[in-house]
């Protein structure tokens, strides 16, 4: 059966859908995933869809900083390389059982771009405390 290209919202909710179906099976990645969307799960994947949908077809729906919620969400668990590669597998294996074309490419080259970038910001932030710690 042929895939089809990521065409639309409905599309994303499916796409995002599928992909917190293994975030939440996973033991490593469950708990940054229930703990960020707790008992609204519903209202976070609303957030998502907004999200991707600004990514994928430039609609400014989104409106919030990501990197601030990721910054604190590491503050509380300590995100690691592991939960970064897990995450972005766990994605791009999501767009490659579900889509192929255009969208779907540009999908993970995204959420590779997403992924690098919280990473690099994340290890910044922790060598910053390290030279403010050794000073006191």
């Amino acid at each position: 059966m042929m895939k089809s290209d990521i065409k639309n919202r409905t599309d994303i909710e499916r796409l995002v859908k599928t992909f917190y179906e293994k975030l939440l099976h996973d033991d490593e990645m469950s708990p940054l995933f229930v703990d960020v969307a707790g008992d609204h799960l519903a209202a976070h994947f609303e957030i998502l869809y907004d999200f991707w949908e600004s990514v994928l077809f430039f609609t400014g729906q989104y409106k919030r900083n990501t990197m601030l919620k990721h910054i604190e969400l590491h503050d509380k668990y300590g995100l690691t390389k592991a939960h970064f590669t897990t995450w972005l597998s766990y994605f791009n294996q999501t767009v490659d059982d579900l889509f192929e074309g255009e969208k779907a490419g540009l999908a993970k080259q995204r959420a590779n771009s997403i992924a690098v970038i919280m990473e690099m910001k994340i290890n910044e932030i922790e060598k910053q405390k390290g030279k403010f710690e050794n000073k006191t």
